[in-house]
């Protein structure tokens, strides 16, 4: 999951790929991980758009097409809503001019 955060993958997808059921890896990713899959999986995306928005050589439309989001607003938006800051702020309180 983590190596392809662009992807999006049904559960059952998942499921197939690790030989387990849709239930079985709900409960099990929930007791191993503390959250749903799908929580890891957003929490894991803002976490590295936010790493390549403060590294600051990628444009906030390139960064969002690379965690999977094929709209930049809702990527903003998915953001705004983990770190109550929209990309761009977290550039320019940053210093990152890109």
């Amino acid at each position: 999951m983590v190596n392809n955060l662009n992807q999006n993958c049904s559960l059952i997808d998942l499921a197939h790929q690790v030989d387990t059921n849709e239930f079985t890896l709900k409960k099990g990713f929930k007791e191993l991980f503390g959250t749903t899959v799908f929580n890891f999986w957003s929490d894991t995306k803002m976490e590295q758009a936010k790493k390549m928005l403060l590294e600051g050589d990628l444009n906030i439309n390139e960064i969002s097409e690379l965690v999977g989001y094929k709209n930049p607003r809702h990527f903003s938006t998915a953001f705004k809503r983990k770190y109550h800051v929209i990309p761009s702020q977290l550039k320019k309180m940053n210093g990152v001019s890109h």
